[in-house]
């Protein structure tokens, strides 16, 4: 059972407290008891710990939770998310994020910086005063490493967590990294190896909606690999980037795993979908992503996604959003005027 100390609770409420809320209110909304937190050993359940997160970020109006001078509105972390999820590796979601906030907020600064084999993400808050705990901050770090992580389907190994000041709980500090630890540092930054960054991304606009109605539950939690024979199946059919996707027939999907087409079928119902529901939302996924690509035409896309010709992909994709591609595309490119 995932659970988190209460050092993280009771500095969490430090921000919303600052601007005025009832903590006693908070923690009633996400049942969280009171008598639990004045013991510095007791751990409350990750699910009640994101209720209060959540809580208080719609309380306030602010996915920064009261720790800056300014807030940011809820639900600049998914329009960040929807902005990074053309990306096609970890590098180019990480930098297109990181310029994401950077241009969007001057209440923190982000960069990513690589020195031989090592990566450094680096975030300054302007004014760090506010984060009086040092909660915001490792929440922040935490925030993009589970993010990170979660996208290319395996935990990013930190080779170390370096901060610019002592953690008032410093064995919990440990648990949430489980990295070398580096207090009094010059900065607040994570390290990981470079390899991570050629790493492509493996979940798609579908998941991506499912992971953010469940943030930040799943931001709280160390990730894991997703072994289902549904994700096995999509890491096979998997396209290289600018190659035609190819869509084996079942008997072929099932050689490939070394089991029966029977087998297939039956597992794969028992994880709710079939062989056939997975090419679909592959090429529905894949074909929201190419249309983000206004170097592509129709036709192109059509092309790559292992279509006949054109009216056959244009159909498909209205059954699968209800719009026509181009009406998709003009939708997403009015939206990325926006931003």
């Amino acid at each position: 059972m995932a659970t988190i100390g209460t050092h993280y609770i009771k500095s969490a409420l430090g921000g919303a407290i600052a601007k005025g809320l009832d903590p006693k209110s908070l923690l009633r909304q996400a049942r969280i008891p009171e008598k639990p937190l004045k013991d510095p050993k007791a751990r409350i359940h990750v699910d009640l710990v994101a209720k209060l997160y959540d809580g208080i970020g719609k309380a306030l109006n602010d996915e920064f939770m009261g720790f800056t001078e300014h807030p940011c509105k809820v639900g600049t972390f998914a329009l960040m998310a929807d902005w990074v999820s053309n990306s096609e590796t970890l590098e180019e979601l990480l930098e297109k994020g990181i310029r994401f906030y950077n241009q969007i907020t001057d209440e923190l600064q982000m960069t990513l910086e690589h020195e031989g084999d090592h990566v450094y993400l680096t975030t300054v808050f302007r004014r760090p005063e506010l984060d009086f705990e040092h909660f915001y901050i490792e929440y922040w770090h935490v925030i993009w490493h589970r993010f990170a992580s979660w996208y290319i389907g395996k935990p990013i190994k930190l080779l170390g967590a370096y901060i610019n000041y002592t953690p008032l709980d410093a064995d919990e500090f440990r648990v949430l990294y489980r990295c070398p630890t580096h207090l009094k540092s010059k900065y607040n930054r994570l390290v990981f190896h470079r390899n991570y960054l050629d790493q492509p991304l493996v979940k798609s606009p579908r998941e991506l909606q499912v992971f953010l109605r469940r943030a930040p539950i799943d931001l709280l939690t160390i990730p894991g690999e997703d072994t289902s024979l549904t994700a096995r199946i999509n890491q096979i059919l998997q396209p290289k980037p600018n190659t035609i996707l190819q869509l084996p027939n079942s008997q072929d999907i099932a050689k490939q795993l070394d089991i029966s087409e029977q087998t297939l079928r039956r597992k794969l119902s028992a994880e709710g979908t079939s062989y056939q529901q997975i090419k679909d939302n592959l090429r529905s996924d894949l074909a929201t992503k190419l249309l983000s690509n206004r170097s592509l035409n129709i036709a192109d896309i059509a092309l790559l996604l292992n279509f006949s010709e054109p009216r056959a992909f244009t159909r498909a994709f209205k059954q699968w959003s209800g719009k026509t591609p181009r009406a998709y595309r003009a939708e997403r490119q009015a939206r990325g005027k926006l931003i």
